[in-house]
């Protein structure tokens, strides 16, 4: 095992123990089930820190190899400001594995953030509705979202505690039932989960049991209510259209509902139903008469595969069918008709399509009527949550998960679907009930019951609901957009709330004083979409659910965060970035979504500047005049040339080629700085970097788009390798515009990725393509230089080399979270796969051999273990944004 973990941190424990949270080996090579029992125990500054650690990527521990976890550990240390650990992370031995070849150095932008204590992952789509309970003593979260699954985790392990659950699909649609909301509560002393949700325009709603995960029923839509057979009875009608007659008093079934074939009339309305009865076809007329034959031609029966009838003691009383052109009804709703006794109970005419409720009255209170699975009725009354009976079932909330149940708000009195399972709070006070603000929920906590609202300016307060008055000293604001969620909890004795919103963060505030706590809580990638409050193991933690498929667990009891260097970073994703040099320096200059350029120092990341405002799709540097220089070009195709060192723009903008700009290199030419752009119409352009004229004419050739670029210089002389759509790799001298021999052919699908190097002492480029294969060709004579390889992980995105212990290092992406090191010259794979949080944008050597990867909204530089690595790609890195995927 290596040394005791030890960082820069004066108050860190040094020893060692063996097996433990202070042993590296031991936390790089164990099974993460076996780590995971000390981290809620840690006690000591240092093993709480490691903890911290451990816990950043854990859902990503689980499925690594201990050499593919040595490199996220330390990636993980470095982005929490824990150098010291990243490096002994890094230079753990993992018995069959390479060394890690380089170890981070630092990183900016960090999304790692200490509060984190899981990250939960499973789910294929948008994580929209989240809450907890307690079920057998252990906290648990239930999820749902645009999947159609919904998943029960164990908070304390950060495992799901059993399998996911599929949601129901529509019989008519086919589409499967998207949760938009979860509500828990206790239900005839069992722990149950309300999932709410909307399919083909009706409202739904199921019943999950949380101790079995398993779903026991649904709410049903009301078709009628009437006095039948001596006691009252409801018409029921599912998605399917099996309509069903039920018993309000005991619950149980009335009749069978059976397929049915329909009648059409002269004018294609149903006229008449046939179904098969033990054996028998029986047909009905709208009158609910029994018909001795058809009373319609048979070349104008119109079977309806779809219909249903309901049949009690041998008589026809409703049917169902596709709408049609039903007055009143979209064609595809099911249309219901009420036939004989049933119609007269109800006051109808027979044979009339009637309307579909979701309630009831029942007893002159409304009722929403759920249906078990396999089982009867129950009624469920509105005002209060509960019906008193044995059809009744008992609903109860309480503080036992932490959060009391939330259901989506509706004003007091509007009739909607759902049923209230409290006393309507009284209203607000006057200048909280203003049409702008949004009840984000209802919550007691120490006994209080406390609403959160938020307004159009983003801010949220809270109102005790008792006596309408505003809580706190002041609204809570910070959010940038639409806040859709939030949530109470009690913390040492304190208010806390927790609120997400669009603006993709979760920020935690104390009431006393309305602060911010400590800075947004860091780690969705997407926009959060809800927050439910729990208490684990004492601990009192939030559970959001994002748009990025993950659902995050935080701990909201501490008062101190990690500590930040206070440097700005991007606010968005990085897209691109590229290596210059300030003042002597290495620099790297990156890109990002939010519109900005940054340039960082090389060796320490202290960034030169504010930033330059920019909107940004490709980025090339070079030097102009003894000035580090970036040229960008804008999704308009707009090219601009920036002053890195003082953030001037350089002279005025240039309307760039014909197309999109898809690819993007510079070079010097006679002398000359050079810009060389690649287009959609399949052309490449250079362009004087000092005067910001094009040069010559469009370099043309290829029959489809242009999609990588490159440049090299060869026995002094200025060349350009271009990839495309076409399948081809074509050779430039940037000199004369002329193309080198012919098309370099080989690639089976499009070209997607260029760079250029040296092997051997050889003057190569090498291409990937979504063939799947990388090849290399010879530039000076244009042949290709070796045997193709094949991709390592996928087509490739973006291509990098270094040279590193004798040998060139190939570095791949692919557009996920992986990075892979392979040799150019055999194939092999040097240095296990480098994981990475976030999908990586760009990756890129220095000419001091550190390796740059940009994922998310961080940068990480790596430096070479010994130093003996140094970069080899050409001047232009050609990466390509989105090159692969066809224009919107």
């Amino acid at each position: 095992m290596a040394d005791a973990l030890w960082d820069d941190d004066p108050s860190a424990d040094p020893t060692a123990v063996p097996g433990g949270l202070t042993d590296p080996g031991w936390l790089v090579c164990t099974d993460p089930d076996s780590v995971l029992a000390l981290l809620w125990s840690s006690s000591q500054p240092q093993e709480r820190w490691v903890a911290t650690v451990y816990r950043a990527s854990l859902d990503m521990h689980r499925r690594l190899t201990a050499a593919e976890r040595r490199f996220v550990l330390a990636l993980d240390a470095a982005r929490l400001e824990k150098e010291g650990l990243a490096a002994q992370f890094a230079a753990v031995a993992v018995p069959g594995a390479e060394p890690l070849g380089w170890e981070p150095a630092w990183v900016r932008g960090s999304q790692a953030d200490s509060r984190l204590l899981w990250t939960l992952t499973g789910h294929q789509g948008q994580v929209t509705a989240v809450a907890t309970a307690v079920v057998t003593g252990r906290a648990l979260a239930v999820t749902g979202g645009r999947d159609g699954t919904v998943r029960i985790w164990d908070l304390a392990t950060g495992r799901e505690a059993c399998p996911p659950v599929q949601c129901p699909t529509d019989a008519r649609s086919a589409l499967t039932t998207a949760v938009d909301r979860i509500a828990t509560a206790t239900l005839d002393g069992r722990e149950v989960a309300l999932l709410f949700s909307e399919l083909a325009g009706e409202q739904r709603l199921l019943l999950l049991d949380l101790a079995t995960g398993a779903l026991t029923g649904e709410c049903v839509c009301v078709v009628a209510v009437a006095e039948l057979a001596g006691g009252s009875a409801v018409l029921t009608l599912e998605d399917d259209r099996t309509l069903r007659l039920w018993n309000i008093a005991t619950g149980e079934e009335l009749g069978s509902s059976v397929p049915a074939q329909l009648l059409a009339g002269p004018h294609g309305y149903p006229a008449a139903v046939r179904v098969e009865l033990g054996g028998a076809v029986r047909t009905w007329d709208l009158a609910g008469n029994e018909l001795d034959s058809a009373p319609v031609d048979a070349a104008e029966q119109a079977p309806d595969p779809q219909a249903a009838a309901l049949v009690v003691d041998g008589r026809l009383v409703a049917c169902a069918f596709d709408a049609l052109d039903i007055d009143h009804l979209r064609d595809g709703d099911t249309a219901v008709a009420l036939l004989g006794d049933l119609a007269a109970a109800c006051g109808h005419r027979s044979g009339a399509p009637v309307r579909v409720y979701q309630s009831v009255a029942v007893a002159g209170l409304p009722a929403t009527l759920f249906r078990e699975y396999g089982g009867s009725l129950r009624v469920w009354e509105r005002v209060a949550g509960s019906r008193p009976g044995a059809q009744g079932w008992v609903v109860t909330t309480g503080e036992l998960r932490g959060q009391p149940l939330r259901l989506p708000a509706k004003d007091p009195g509007e009739d909607g679907w759902f049923w209230r399972l409290a006393d309507p709070a009284p209203a607000l006070a006057a200048d909280a009930g203003n049409s702008a603000a949004s009840v984000l929920g209802t919550f007691v906590v120490a006994g209080r019951a406390l609403r959160l609202t938020t307004d159009a300016d983003h801010a949220v307060r809270v109102w005790d609901t008792a006596t309408g008055a505003e809580v706190g000293e002041r609204p809570f604001a910070g959010h940038e957009d639409r806040i859709r969620a939030g949530a109470l909890a009690e913390v040492n004795g304190q208010l806390r709330a927790v609120t997400a919103g669009l603006d993709r963060s979760v920020r935690l505030w104390e009431m006393a004083g309305g602060r911010q706590v400590n800075g947004p809580l860091k780690g969705h990638t997407g926009q959060v979409w809800d927050v439910a409050t729990a208490i684990v193991d004492g601990h009192p933690v939030a559970v959001t659910a994002g748009a990025d498929h993950t659902v995050r667990v935080w701990g909201i009891g501490e008062r101190r965060a990690l500590r930040r260097t206070g440097i700005r970073s991007h606010e968005d994703v990085v897209l691109t970035a590229a290596m210059t040099t300030i003042q002597g320096r290495p620099a790297v200059v990156t890109a990002g979504a939010d519109k900005t350029l940054r340039t960082w120092d090389l060796a320490d990341g202290i960034p030169y500047g504010g930033g330059i405002a920019a909107e940004v799709s490709l980025m090339a540097t070079a030097e102009l005049d003894g000035r580090a220089i970036a040229v960008t070009a804008a999704p308009d195709a707009t090219l601009r040339r920036w002053d890195l060192g003082t953030g001037e723009e350089l002279g005025q903008a240039v309307a760039g080629p014909v197309g999109r700009v898809l690819a993007l290199a510079t070079a010097r030419v006679a002398g000359r700085a050079v810009a060389v752009t690649g287009s959609s119409n399949g052309t490449a352009q250079m362009w004087d970097l000092a005067t910001g004229q094009h040069l010559g004419q469009p370099l043309t050739g290829h029959t489809s788009r242009l999609t990588a670029l490159a440049t090299a210089t060869v026995d002094g002389r200025a060349l350009a390798v271009t990839g495309s759509w076409d399948k081809t790799v074509r050779l430039w001298d940037l000199a004369t515009g002329r193309q080198l021999g012919e098309p370099l052919t080989g690639h089976a699908d499009w070209v997607t990725s260029v760079t250029t190097t040296t092997l051997n002492g050889h003057p190569i480029a090498v291409t990937a393509g979504r063939d799947g294969t990388i090849r290399t060709w010879s530039l000076p004579d244009g042949r290709q230089y070796a045997e193709p390889l094949p991709c390592p992980t996928g087509p490739v995105r973006g291509l990098a080399t270094a040279a590193l212990d004798a040998s060139t290092h190939l570095i791949t992406t692919n557009g996920t979270e992986t990075v892979s090191v392979h040799d150019l010259a055999t194939g092999a794979e040097l240095v296990p796969p480098l994981r990475c949080p976030a999908p990586v944008q760009s990756a890129l050597t220095a000419p001091n051999g550190a390796l740059v990867l940009c994922f998310g909204r961080e940068i990480a530089v790596l430096s070479a273990v010994g130093g003996q690595a140094s970069a080899l790609g050409g001047a232009g890195s050609g990466s390509v944004r989105d090159a692969d995927q066809p224009d919107p």
